[in-house]
């Protein structure tokens, strides 16, 4: 499908009202599946983010999201923006659900904040369009563009119904040329969260809408704690979710207007007399990094805001787990392999080997098998300084656990010094991995479970349990396998430099970069 966004906008005004139920049906759901969740570290790392982290029961954040989204779109409708690193796992974890959201996952070739990556769904809206049979002709009305709501995948809500019932709203409100975010009525003066602030009230178009609507007379960065609790007496100000619906054109003709470099970028995708198209992907890393909200929502017109009533948290650092964790008779919240003797009001998680604390209070404890942290319930929002220091420092503690997971199954450091690693290896049954070589080290693979089909060089051989290969430095290499259980085997890496990036790719199943 083809839009033409200064028709559309021309002509949004005077198309009819759609009723909400009927706007939700040519909405696609977009889902931000790329963040980093820094303020969770050291469980959150840059590898296996917030959103990949099951935090409150079995399912993930990311899975919570999509089965909420599910539960309003169909998966053809669904689309999962995340970038090259996670994109493996957010298959793995969508495909969990639906096995049809395997192809819905996009994978941003390099962070840019969302504006491109909503735009990213939108372009997948549209080519959904052309492959169901739109005869939309070129320079469609409002009414013929897809309209698009927007999600963030870390995010944690109470009250589904009462969610499905604001995103309908929003779906009307945006079907009518509006641009719709979605406000949380505030609790707290909080000072980490953006405001909106409220105007006049929407009337609803037919009396099943539901869901408070105003439109918006500004936003608000985050304000200091004076400012803050004015706003909390004032009942006037939301916080800004994050969520968002957009009629696709209304959406182009922003881009078009105030964001010239993506206009350029997005004009890409059609065929001209002069050029052929060029997928999104091949621009993306020339783009500039911005926000919707920088980029969009802070320059249109005719913007709403539907309240946010279902309860909504962002999960944004550890004292909000501590706050909806479920809590003993002293106040703390204890979660994993957790001893606590006289503490009070304290989270106290592990997720590697016993932690035990005596006589704490007010104190967040959080333990992996490589790291830990303790600090003061109201210094949590200094987590992110940490981070900071690590990267600085080149700490692999801000990128990856000691155990990383890979398209074909993971691999966990169990020792590692100058000159020397070791790994256990864990294959999924049927899984292989590239066929690459190494320039600076040297391997010897050890069976412990399963048959392990081997490359070395031109010859293959299968092994079984406790049988062993060597693998020299710069030999083509390549393990597979061909059973049906999982195959575990232990890797002794050799060498003067043994960093991940010590790889070159010269087959792999999963479209990986050839180096790296």
């Amino acid at each position: 499908m083809t839009i033409s966004p200064a028709n559309l906008t021309a002509t949004v005004a005077h198309s009819p009202a759609d009723a909400a139920a009927a706007a939700i049906g040519r909405c696609h759901a977009v889902i931000l599946a790329g963040g980093s969740g820094t303020r969770l570290w050291p469980l959150s790392r840059a590898l296996f983010p917030k959103q990949l982290l099951a935090l409150n029961g079995d399912l993930s954040l990311l899975q919570q999201t999509v089965r909420r989204v599910l539960s309003l779109f169909p998966p053809e409708r669904v689309h999962i923006v995340t970038n090259e690193e996670h994109v493996f796992e957010v298959r793995a974890q969508a495909r969990a659900l639906d096995e049809r959201l395997d192809s819905q996952v996009l994978a941003e070739p390099v962070g840019r904040n969302t504006l491109p990556a909503i735009l990213l769904g939108l372009d997948a809206a549209l080519r959904h369009a052309d492959a169901a049979g739109s005869d939309a002709p070129n320079g469609a009305h409002a009414d013929d563009a897809p309209l698009l709501a927007v999600f963030p995948s870390d995010h944690l809500l109470h009250d589904e119904g009462r969610w499905r019932a604001a995103v309908t709203r929003g779906a009307g409100l945006a079907a009518e040329g509006w641009s719709v975010t979605f406000g949380v009525p505030p609790t707290t003066p909080e000072t980490g969260y953006g405001y909106i602030r409220r105007g006049a009230p929407l009337a609803a178009p037919d009396a099943a809408a539901k869901g408070a609507a105003f439109a918006v007379d500004g936003f608000v960065e985050k304000p200091d704690l004076e400012t803050a609790r004015g706003f909390l007496r004032q009942g006037m100000h939301f916080w800004n979710s994050g969520m968002f619906v957009f009629n696709g054109g209304v959406l182009l003709a922003a881009v078009q207007r105030f964001q010239p470099a993506l206009a350029a970028w997005w004009a890409t995708r059609e065929d001209t007399p002069l050029a052929p198209a060029i997928p999104l992907a091949h621009g993306y890393s020339t783009l500039p990094s911005i926000s919707i909200d920088y980029g969009i929502m802070e320059h249109v017109d005719r913007i709403a805001v539907v309240e946010a009533d279902f309860g909504w948290d962002d999960l944004g650092s550890w004292e909000a787990l501590y706050r909806l964790g479920a809590k003993d008779e002293r106040g703390c919240v204890v979660q994993g392999d957790t001893l606590a003797m006289d503490c009070d009001d304290c989270l106290l998680l592990s997720r590697g080997g016993k932690l035990v604390a005596i006589g704490l209070s007010g104190v967040i404890a959080v333990q992996t098998r490589d790291a830990t942290l303790i600090c003061a319930k109201d210094q949590v929002q200094r987590v992110k300084d940490v981070v900071e220091r690590l990267k600085a420092e080149k700490s692999p503690l801000v990128d990856v656990h000691l155990t990383v997971r890979r398209p074909w199954g993971n691999y966990t450091v169990l020792d590692e010094g100058p000159g020397r690693k070791v790994k256990r290896i864990e294959v999924n049954p049927g899984a292989r991995l590239s066929l690459q070589m190494h320039h600076h080290r040297s391997e010897h693979w050890v069976v412990a479970k399963g048959a392990a089909l081997v490359q070395v060089g031109n010859e293959e051989r299968t092994l079984t349990e406790n049988e062993w290969v060597d693998i020299p430095k710069a030999t083509l290499h390549r393990l597979t396998n061909p059973g049906r259980i999982p195959l575990e085997l232990i890797e002794i890496q050799s060498g003067p430099y043994l960093g991940e990036d010590d790889i070159v790719r010269f087959d792999d199943v999963y479209g990986r970069r050839k180096e790296g």
